[in-house]
């Protein structure tokens, strides 16, 4: 049945987030800014038509699945085997204020664990797909070729991955042990999950927890490569459908050659050191 495929679901959904990272890119010279929710993150006019493209689609396509969005919440049949993860647009701070570091993330979960994702960048055009035991992938300028992240363990080689204010002082203890170079801090969870499968860098370390729309996607992508994306202390994300649909903790993805090490690294740091 050609609903039940994850070939066919991760067609539809690439095609719904290009489109969905198209408008995107048309409304970036003009970021207007709908409303600032509770959490003080941003909604965009932008965040909201892409919100809608792809909401619509998948209704369309998969009327029997529930959808999960950022923007508009649990949908659809909650007793679904198929509940999609939408982020619309992941970055919104870095969208408003015209700079790189924003996506959009559509993933599929399947009884509780992310089964396919696709993470679209409307600004330098990078594509990522992943489907559960069957590979990853990066599309660019319509070249489509496997992923696979970097095989380097030595710390001192391994470039780390944050977003912008980063607590110093967890930073500094961070890297007494890690001493791998940083990247420029950027948003999204999403574009720092690219630059580990494109092998510019090995660690990613999140300071503010996370929700499930966040890291589905990235996620599966990231795992079909080889990586492995875990809590701080090395448990598992979970996906189930309770609210307020959020991880616990914080979060830490790697290519996967030293995770472990990395973990019992961070498990040194105070938690409210880092998440405030």
């Amino acid at each position: 049945m050609k609903q039940s495929n994850p070939q066919n679901f991760l067609d539809v959904a690439t095609d719904l987030a290009k489109k969905a990272a198209a408008e995107i890119a048309k409304l970036l010279k003009t970021p207007t800014v709908q409303y600032q929710k509770a959490d003080h993150s941003l909604c965009t006019e932008a965040d909201l038509k892409s919100d809608e493209l792809i909401l619509t689609g998948l209704r369309q396509n998969f009327p029997d699945h529930a959808i999960l969005s950022e923007e508009t919440g649990l949908s659809g049949n909650p007793r679904s085997e198929f509940v999609w993860m939408v982020d619309p647009l992941d970055g919104t701070k870095a969208f408003a204020k015209g700079i790189p570091g924003f996506c959009v993330m559509v993933g599929l979960v399947k009884e509780d664990e992310p089964h396919l994702g696709v993470v679209v960048d409307p600004l330098e055009g990078h594509i990522y797909q992943g489907i559960r035991g069957q590979g990853a992938f990066h599309i660019q300028k319509g070249r489509r070729e496997a992923l696979r992240v970097s095989s380097r363990r030595d710390f001192s080689q391994m470039p780390i991955a944050l977003s912008p204010n980063f607590p110093e002082e967890a930073l500094r203890k961070i890297q007494e042990e890690l001493k791998g170079p940083l990247l420029e801090p950027i948003h999204s969870v999403g574009i720092k999950a690219g630059l580990l499968l494109r092998q510019i860098g090995d660690l990613y370390l999140n300071h503010h927890p996370v929700s499930y729309w966040d890291t589905c996607a990235p996620k599966i992508i990231l795992e079909e490569a080889g990586g492995l994306m875990t809590r701080w202390e090395g448990s598992a994300l979970t996906y189930e459908l309770t609210p307020p649909y959020a991880h616990e903790g914080l979060t830490f993805a790697s290519n996967g050659t030293r995770h472990l090490d990395v973990v019992e690294i961070l498990t040194k740091i105070s938690l409210s050191q880092v998440a405030g």
